[in-house]
């Protein structure tokens, strides 16, 4: 369904949440589409006490809107969301906890602000699905309408996938079937998803650059899980200074579907949520839209013109290769030197600076200036001088590569 080595996008940039510790892994309301992290509260403490926070992430501005606690669940590395009655709930490891992971799964309603434990009356009925339990992780697959639980015994690891009943959103305590986990997939376990009869199984170890990363993702068929799966190496984010890799998630999109995959990193100020995705539609006449056309959020003094010419980027693929697409034209406000013009969002934010020339009024014989999209989420202009004034930039030719 997805072409693990072909074009991704990115869904939310170097996130920072409500606590230090790193993102375990995303969800997605498939109604609303809003997402949440789920993060470790302590990490000195995680192995013996599983308190877990919840964050719910505005995908515009890509900050923290309100979070959850939960006490005793578990560790984290892989939740679901389901919408039901309205509102988001999720799926998440449960207690009790044994060496930092929970042993059953169980669902609750998202309540901001709130801290729940295993005593609270919002929860399902825990579930494990083997007597013999030890750890147990649950994710959701809103397309097939699939629960489904990873989870350790003494025997090892198995998949099980339960049916959602799609206009209740009850689940099947009996598995509809249960395989092994793979031999030849090692490595750090950090997430899975299913989507439709293809399991996703994502590894790899933290790494202090893209060049030293083995991140993976690997494909595993529900119908025929004797096959030898395919694995690829995740490619994504070249510029972030330390990469690991951190939960799946599915999220329907109309006729096409999303996997999401999170990454941290480290910042002085803690470890930051970096969330990309696969999307399943092809190209049309070769290009793949990856991300529509966004009004760019301008600087004070910058003043967009309007129709046709309002400021904006999107994110396509042509050949494998994907490009920041600028389009539109602005005024400035005499600029003399380097300058901040606008903000882009989260998903056009790229993880290595790109820049373009762009056409400027003509000053001096000087009829053209650079613009650059930083790391940082920041379009800046340079190229202007006491000597040449920039007093209108074009933004139409700005077509460059993307990361």
């Amino acid at each position: 369904m997805f072409d693990l080595s072909g074009p991704w996008t990115r869904v939310l940039a170097d996130t920072r949440l409500h606590h230090g510790p790193a993102m375990q892994s995303p969800a997605v309301d498939p109604v609303t589409h809003e997402l949440y992290l789920v993060q470790l509260r302590d990490a000195n403490t995680a192995d013996e006490l599983g308190n877990l926070c919840v964050n719910r992430v505005s995908r515009t501005t890509g900050k923290v809107l309100d979070w959850m606690h939960l006490d005793g669940f578990g560790h984290g590395y892989q939740i679901g969301a389901q919408h039901i009655g309205g509102r988001t709930h999720l799926w998440c490891e449960a207690g009790p906890v044994r060496k930092g992971f929970g042993t059953r799964v169980t669902r609750f309603p998202y309540l901001p602000g709130q801290s729940i434990d295993m005593t609270s009356d919002v929860l399902t009925k825990p579930y494990s699905p083997d007597p013999d339990t030890l750890t147990c992780a649950p994710a959701v697959d809103p397309i097939g309408n699939w629960l489904t639980l990873r989870y350790r015994t003494p025997s090892g690891y198995f998949y099980s996938r339960h049916p959602i009943n799609p206009a209740t959103g009850k689940v099947s305590g009996t598995p509809a079937a249960t395989i092994a986990h793979p031999p030849s997939v090692v490595g750090t376990f950090q997430g899975f998803a299913t989507v439709g009869d293809l399991l996703y199984l994502y590894n790899g170890d933290p790494s202090d650059s893209y060049e030293n990363s083995n991140a993976r993702i690997s494909l595993v068929s529900w119908r025929d899980p004797g096959r030898t799966p395919a694995v690829t190496p995740v490619t994504a984010l070249p510029g972030l200074p330390r990469r690991e890799p951190e939960g799946l998630a599915v999220e329907p999109l109309g006729d096409r579907v999303s996997l999401l995959f999170g990454f941290s990193g480290d910042a002085p100020s803690g470890r930051q949520a970096s969330v990309c995705a696969f999307t399943s539609d092809p190209p049309v006449q070769g290009v793949k839209v990856l991300a529509d056309w966004s009004k760019l959020a301008l600087a004070p003094g910058f003043e967009g013109h309007t129709g046709a010419r309002v400021p904006r980027a999107r994110l396509i693929s042509v050949g494998g290769l994907t490009q920041l697409q600028l389009r539109g034209s602005l005024g400035c406000p005499g600029l003399t030197g380097p300058s901040v013009v606008a903000d882009l969002p989260p998903w056009l934010t790229p993880s290595l600076p790109v820049r373009a020339a762009v056409p400027r009024n003509m000053s001096y014989g000087n009829a053209a200036c650079q613009v650059e999209a930083t790391p940082s989420g920041e379009l800046r202009v340079y190229g202007a001088g006491s000597a040449h004034p920039l007093s209108w930039i074009d933004l139409d030719s700005f077509t460059a590569p993307w990361k």
